[in-house]
């Protein structure tokens, strides 16, 4: 199994020609606003959840505007490549990494990992980069029955509650990626 240790330097990389498996939904697809505001809905009643984490610029705020602040979110001021910076970073502790598009470095998935432990306050991290292949360290790292939101560009919000079966999904979409050991320096 594919992982990372918080000593190793390094990344993985997403080839072409594996891209297609990871454009696929991971749990419930969200549509349509009152789905989306229903899931919120029940997301602010359910107490016994252990973590609520948001990837993406637009999926904070969304849960941002209605009155849910994540425990942790994941942003990097753009909305489908374009410069949006939409996120009040008062409400978090800020944490900053390097994550640059098609790939997970492994700075950025110790920055995750870290973040998921803290539990005092709610923490945001601002990626010089590209978030969205951040949800995959994210869903490795989380506890149990947590959950986790992105957006699915021009189709919806997934809501993925972290389960057994999700992680070993997880951890096959990371199969798909190649590792490799040193910096990334392009």
């Amino acid at each position: 199994m594919k992982s990372v240790d918080s000593s190793e330097i390094g990344y993985f990389f997403l080839p072409e020609n594996e891209r297609e498996h990871f454009k696929q939904p991971l749990d419930i697809l969200y549509k349509t606003e009152s789905e989306v505001l229903s899931l919120i809905t029940k997301l602010k009643e359910d107490k016994s959840i252990p973590k609520i984490i948001t990837v993406g610029d637009v999926c904070t705020q969304t849960l941002i505007e209605n009155s849910l602040v994540p425990d942790l979110a994941i942003i990097d001021d753009y909305v489908q490549r374009k410069q949006s910076p939409l996120v009040d970073l008062s409400h978090f502790q800020v944490l900053e990494a390097k994550n640059p598009a098609g790939i997970i470095t492994f700075e950025a998935w110790e920055v995750v990992r870290q973040a998921i432990k803290i539990d005092d306050n709610k923490i945001i991290i601002k990626i010089t980069g590209e978030e969205d292949l951040l949800v995959l360290p994210v869903i490795s790292e989380t506890p149990y029955n947590s959950k986790v939101l992105y957006g699915q560009p021009n189709e919806g919000l997934v809501g993925v509650t972290v389960t057994r079966k999700i992680k070993t999904k997880i951890q096959d979409l990371i199969q798909k990626m190649v590792k490799i050991n040193e910096n990334y320096n392009r």
